[in-house]
């Protein structure tokens, strides 16, 4: 999902408790604004520097990530963010 993001961390989930979905952590050296005029400039500009952020495997085919998260500022809570996600559910392995 993020051109130029390096993968840190990898890992797998049951979405409804059956179905195997992927999910990794990406670090990235931005985090993108909105671009609304009407939001605040802390979240209407781009900023530059260090973000991590989930992206989620689809349900239906293995290896294709469908949706991320919002940029957040360290990979330990990228790590607990994700799990929140999943209800716990997050087997990690090796990063890849």
């Amino acid at each position: 999902m993020f051109e130029n993001a390096e993968v840190v961390k990898v890992g797998t989930f049951l979405y409804d408790g059956t179905v195997i979905c992927d999910i990794r952590i990406v670090k990235h050296n931005g985090r993108y604004g909105t671009g609304d005029p009407f939001d605040e400039p802390k979240f209407r500009e781009d900023i530059e520097g260090e973000f991590y952020y989930i992206e989620f495997g689809s349900t239906v085919e293995r290896g294709k990530f469908v949706s991320g998260s919002q940029a957040l500022p360290s990979l330990e809570a990228a790590v607990r963010e994700a799990e929140d996600a999943t209800g716990g559910r997050v087997t990690w392995q090796r990063k890849t």
